[in-house]
């Protein structure tokens, strides 16, 4: 909440105290700029970024301060200030060793810093300082240096002392995660090291160009899914296409969502990024489905009158899937909790080797998860029955990428990874303090957005990141890399920076806040080597040059989106100039599928649901379609590959079977090392399954395939997309 107060005729941003009374703060203008921009540059909060026009915008101090509030300190005043500045330049100078050292492998160095007088005071005892390196894997080197022998590196002054900072070159360090601890008899200071390898996994079956399928699991159709497509799909589907020679499938999120509010659905807003959504279980996958107590209940009249309904539901109906999933999943836990009365029996050590693998996190998401139940009867109160949904969950999953990779997928699942958990969520709540729950993520105001976004999702808070010496950051990279050949990191630009939208304010006038950037892409490196697990950023939008070069050294792969490859905004890409180290799309599930583009269903549906805000601009919406598509058959006719009977470039025509095979096609041709297509594309959906901007205006993340996987690849139009792919990705 925002308040305006008036101090000696200036105005100024005032804050509410915890009496809810409204404290004064000192005018911006009060306050030394320089001393200021320091203060806001050491909490990480930028003064300005390159826009998406190209120019440099200037981030307002008032809105800084806004973002600094968020973070929980207050400069109210010049003597503030003083006293927070000096903290934080106290802490940079009295300790010897940074907090967090990143270093390349085989080329580690740490910086001490210490006062002349310290230096000259150990010189005139015995001038040693003794070291000692905690090694993960429990191991210890250990030896002492003299500070005066050290090269010097610089000198800097602070509060009249004089402070110096000098190079100790490391022993060779495995890659991992060290602590240092450099003491004497009367202090000790310890940093954690960072140790990463150059790059991240590179799977041999990238030294060429692949592609494969992406799909939203829940939207899949099928005879056997109880109205949400599920693991028994996802295996079905790894079969046809394995058989169709597809390298990969890219997934949508699988994170768990909201058990209290099913209809919640977004995986892009999960309750947590951790665990895994129980609603993919394929319960028919369990021996504890087939026992006589459950099958009564599956078979009745009631149940299948349900789940005729569900499953030929046009979208997802997640309440009426989650209750009826759930009413049998309680039975078939029981029947699992007497199945496993016997201690040996081999069910019930997988689950107990799954519960102590998962440690006190799991532990406590399951208790978590019980709590939100705690009114109700039997298993779903009990923390035991939602760890065992994860493990089940866990297992399907895992046993998807074992079919995956046994029917010749190379790199099998591709997981997606969201950028943040909703503010009430297990991850946030379980996490006290490592969130900043008075600001949300979103994005600064651009062409298509000019009040900005806020995606509702609150921030990691950096400092807090480093003090807990990156814990959560490395166990949601762990969970996340598991079973699957490929991670895709939504809004790759988080690992950089964020902006951020205060609590007391327009999304507008935000932020941005950085990350500590090395640490975050030096730790990705090594969760993906060890995980050999290739790492996809999605770097869509407006991206820091920065970034690019992030994602080049580590040899992560870029994201190239189709509509939006263009020399000048208006000329489509040549195949041949795609990014090499790319996951070229194209289509996701933020734009239109290839039969909406061309036919404007999306544009016609954004004028419905009043996204478009009159005909002028509806018109002109058109008017510049039609444009693009003009450019797409010119740009198939230089790759010849544009049909016979769309020589007369008539652009207004529907979208045909001949024209969608010459665009996939074309894609096929990228340079790319990877290239999906949607599932939806290989099926001719023209409706999309979510619409950026929207909530209730329109069903996002509930909208079904219309037809059943075999239907789809039994099509002879799908057939002959998929090998010309095969063709093109493998001439």
């Amino acid at each position: 909440m925002k308040q305006v107060s008036h101090i000696n005729g200036a105005l100024s941003q005032g804050s509410i105290d915890k009496a809810g009374c409204v404290t004064a703060t000192a005018p911006v203008s009060a306050l030394d700029p320089d001393k200021l921009d320091r203060l806001l540059h050491s909490y990480g909060i930028a003064s300005e970024f390159i826009e998406f026009s190209g120019k440099v915008a200037r981030i307002p101090v008032e809105n800084r301060l806004r973002i600094l509030r968020a973070m929980g300190v207050d400069c109210a005043s010049a003597a503030e200030l003083e006293q927070l500045l000096k903290a934080r330049t106290d802490a940079e100078f009295e300790c010897w060793l940074p907090p967090i050292v990143v270093q390349a492998e085989g080329n580690a160095q740490l910086v001490l810093t210490l006062a002349q007088t310290e230096r000259e005071k150990l010189a005139a005892e015995n001038g040693k300082i003794y070291w000692d390196l905690l090694l993960e894997d429990g191991s210890k080197l250990s030896g002492e240096c003299d500070p005066s022998a050290l090269p010097l590196l610089a000198s800097h002054t602070c509060d009249a002392a004089v402070f110096e900072q000098r190079q100790f070159t490391l022993p060779p360090l495995a890659p991992g995660y060290h602590v240092a601890e450099f003491h004497t008899d009367a202090c000790k200071h310890s940093s954690l090291l960072i140790i990463a390898p150059v790059c991240t996994w590179q799977p041999d079956c990238l030294n060429h160009k692949v592609w494969g399928l992406s799909a939203q699991l829940y939207s899949l159709r099928s005879p056997h899914n109880w109205g949400i497509g599920d693991f028994a799909d996802l295996l079905q589907l790894i079969e046809v296409a394995a058989r169709e020679k597809a390298a990969f499938l890219l997934l949508n999120p699988l994170h768990a969502l909201d058990p209290r509010y099913p209809e919640n659905a977004s995986p892009y807003s999960p309750y947590d990024r951790r665990f895994l959504n129980p609603l993919y279980i394929a319960p028919a996958l369990s021996d504890a489905f087939n026992a006589p107590l459950v099958q009564e209940r599956f078979n009745s009249f009631e149940c299948q009158a349900k789940l005729e309904h569900l499953r030929g539901a046009a979208y997802v109906d997640y309440s009426g899937v989650h209750a009826f999933k759930f009413d049998l999943l309680v039975l078939m836990y029981h029947v699992f909790l007497e199945q496993q009365d016997t201690p040996a029996g081999p069910e019930g050590q997988r689950f107990r080797a799954f519960a102590d693998r998962g440690g006190e996190e799991l532990r406590q998401f399951a208790a978590e998860q019980a709590g939100l139940f705690q009114s109700a009867d039997g298993a779903l109160s009990e923390p035991d029955f939602h760890l065992w949904l994860q493990w089940l969950a866990q297992e399907q999953l895992d046993a998807c990428q074992q079919a995956a990779l046994h029917a010749g997928m190379p790199l099998g699942l591709v997981r997606d990874l969201a950028v943040g958990a909703s503010i009430d969520g297990s991850e946030v709540r379980g996490n006290p303090g490592l969130f900043c729950e008075h600001a949300r993520i979103g994005a600064p105001p651009d062409n298509f957005n000019p009040d900005g976004q806020n995606w509702g999702l609150p921030p990691l808070v950096p400092t807090r990141l480093q003090e807990t010496r990156f814990k959560h950051y490395i166990s949601l990279l762990r969970s996340n890399m598991r079973a699957c050949g490929a991670l895709r990191i939504d809004h790759v630009m988080s690992l950089m920076r964020l902006w951020w939208c205060p609590d007391d304010g327009s999304n507008a006038s935000g932020a941005y806040v950085h990350y500590p950037v090395d640490a975050m892409f030096a730790i990705l490196r090594i969760e993906s080597v060890r995980n050999r697990c290739a790492v996809i950023g999605e770097d869509l939008g407006v991206v820091p040059p920065e970034i690019r070069r992030y994602l080049d050294e580590g040899r992560l792969y870029s994201n190239a989106l189709f509509y939006f490859e263009k020399y000048d905004g208006w000329h489509f890409r040549k195949p041949e100039h795609y990014k090499e180290m790319a996951l070229a799309m194209v289509a996701n599930h933020d734009v239109p599928p290839l039969a909406a583009w061309w036919n404007c269903n999306d544009v016609k549906l954004r004028r419905e649901i009043g996204l478009i805000s009159s005909d002028a601009k509806l018109h002109e919406e058109y008017a510049h379609r039609g444009g693009e598509k003009d450019q797409l058959l010119q740009w198939l006719d230089e790759q010849g590959l544009l049909p016979n009977e769309w020589r007369d470039r008539d652009s207004t025509r529907q979208l045909d079977a001949s024209l969608r095979l010459a665009l996939v096609t074309a894609c096929g041709r990228v340079a790319s090392r990877m290239l999906s297509i949607q599932l939806d594309d290989l099926a001719g959906v023209d409706t999309p399954v979510n619409i950026p901007g929207t909530s209730a205006e329109y069903p996002n993340w509930r909208r079904k395939i219309p037809v059943s996987l075999d239907s789809i690849f039994n099509d002879a139009a799908a057939q002959r997309l998929l090998h010309a792919l095969a063709e093109t990705r493998t001439a």
